[in-house]
């Protein structure tokens, strides 16, 4: 019997019904497929299948000799049961893909690592992608998908989705896939040289993206708040949300700000008065943009640690503004400053070309005066999680548009109840327990940078 496929047509570009969204995207948004398209999210399965308390516990028991690691996984299935989604959840969620354990990938809330390679490398990210077993139930899902002869659109919208995409083109086979998204829109000339992509087509298009009605519970019931992110404009009507660099953000007309429902800016310093300098070195005047932001909407700084010319001490004294709160900007999580390939830095810096090997390069080496070093930058962001252990990565949507709680500050993380209980130390000895009494017990740490 043939099959009955549905046809849109985006902007010249002939979609077929199937957008298939890969691991690992942001976990609390989700596409808005075009009209008589259907979405198959795989992101969204991998991510219920491992936060599944059921699963959780089943880890936890095969983890009898790391108690306190076997701890965590039991307080996060606990706190997951609540379905509150809260911060407290975002950490459990944490806990649960920490926990995943792989031979060829390591999981954060807001990333993937590759256990051996870079992830600038093809053959690196073939290599992980043929032997990584956390998404295999996914990637059967997608077969099961294009049998009797349809077309998979794979929505690539982050570097971390590689690895999923790659096993997906391999296992779908290349004359079945065309790869989309805000990565392949930017890095589309580099996927198509490729050896393992050969055959496969890449279109420079890319779905709408909106926050997960779980995870923004302020607006009006029926609200789709657009999460916007890289050079996305601002849409010209209704609520949005968005990680934006300083200057892209600062840019943006008044009329778009007043519907803002949160802001995550990534700067590389702060200074008193609202300057800001952005990922390309260029300084301005956030003062506009908070004055047209409404009152209560949440506004956060990621601070990028280790640009060029940014010493030490300027950083810390830009993570020291936010930690404070100035000027109603609250930190929103540390990571390493990246230079882009296609970068602008206002300032001096000498750049290196990139290693041999490495064909899907998004940012590269550099040098410049007084620029922090690698084991400084590691030090200073690892010292700034361990003193604020809460603090929430600005990747995540459901971190952007995060209020700050009403009332005073809870006396006991919740995090911490589920294992406070009378036996919760019983298997506890030595070092762990010592761990754990020293300070409250948190499910699942963010890291707070990708």
């Amino acid at each position: 019997m043939p099959v009955s496929v549905a046809v849109a047509v985006i902007g010249g570009v002939r979609l077929m019904d199937l957008l298939v969204v890969p691991p690992l995207a942001d976990f609390t948004t989700e596409i808005v497929p075009p009209a008589g398209t259907e979405t198959l999210d795989l992101n969204e399965h991998m991510v219920e299948r491992l936060a599944d308390p059921a699963h959780l516990r089943t880890a936890a028991e095969r983890l009898a000799g790391e108690p306190l690691t076997a701890l965590f996984g039991r307080a996060a299935a606990a706190i997951l049961e609540r379905k509150a989604f809260d911060d407290a959840h975002l950490r459990a969620m944490g806990t649960a893909l920490g926990l995943a354990g792989d031979p060829a990938v390591r999981l954060t809330i807001d990333g993937l690592e590759l256990i051996e390679g870079s992830p600038q490398s093809s053959r690196d990210v073939l290599r992980a992608a043929l032997r990584c077993e956390l998404f295999r139930p996914e990637i059967e899902l997608a077969r099961e998908a294009v049998a009797g002869g349809r077309h998979a659109h794979v929505v690539v919208d982050w570097a971390d989705q590689l690895p999923a995409a790659f096993a997906l083109v391999d296992s779908l086979g290349a004359d079945r896939v065309t790869l989309c998204g805000r990565f392949v829109t930017e890095h589309g000339a580099a996927l198509r040289r490729v050896p393992a992509l050969a055959g496969v087509r890449c279109r420079s298009w890319t779905p709408d993206r909106v926050i997960r009605a779980l995870w923004y519970v302020r607006g009006e019931p029926g609200d789709r708040v657009r999460w916007l992110t890289g050079t996305c404009p601002p849409p010209a009507d209704g609520p949005w949300a968005g990680w934006l660099d300083a200057g892209r953000a600062a840019a943006f007309p008044p009329e778009a700000l007043a519907r803002c429902r949160g802001l995550t800016i990534t700067v590389t310093r702060v200074d008193f008065l609202g300057a800001a300098t952005g990922m390309n070195g260029i300084t301005v005047d956030l003062r506009r943009l908070m004055t047209a932001i409404p009152p209560g909407v949440p506004v956060t700084c990621q601070l990028a640690v280790g640009a060029p010319g940014i010493t030490a001490d300027v950083a810390e004294e830009s993570a020291e503004l936010l930690a404070d709160g100035a000027g109603g900007i609250r930190l929103g999580g540390l990571r390493p400053y990246r230079m882009g390939i296609r970068s602008s830095w206002a300032g001096h810096s000498v750049r290196f070309p990139p290693a041999a090997g490495h064909d899907l390069v998004r940012w590269m080496d550099f040098d410049a005066p007084d620029t922090m070093r690698p084991p400084q930058v590691a030090h200073l962001i690892r010292r700034w999680l361990g003193r604020l252990p809460g603090l929430l990565p600005g990747r995540l949507a459901a971190c952007t548009v995060a209020g700050d709680p009403p009332g005073p500050a809870p006396a006991w993380d919740p995090c911490a109840e589920v294992v406070a209980g009378p036996h919760a130390l019983d298997d506890l000895t030595g070092p762990a327990r010592e761990r754990l009494t020293a300070q409250p017990a948190r499910a699942g740490g963010l890291r707070g940078h990708e």
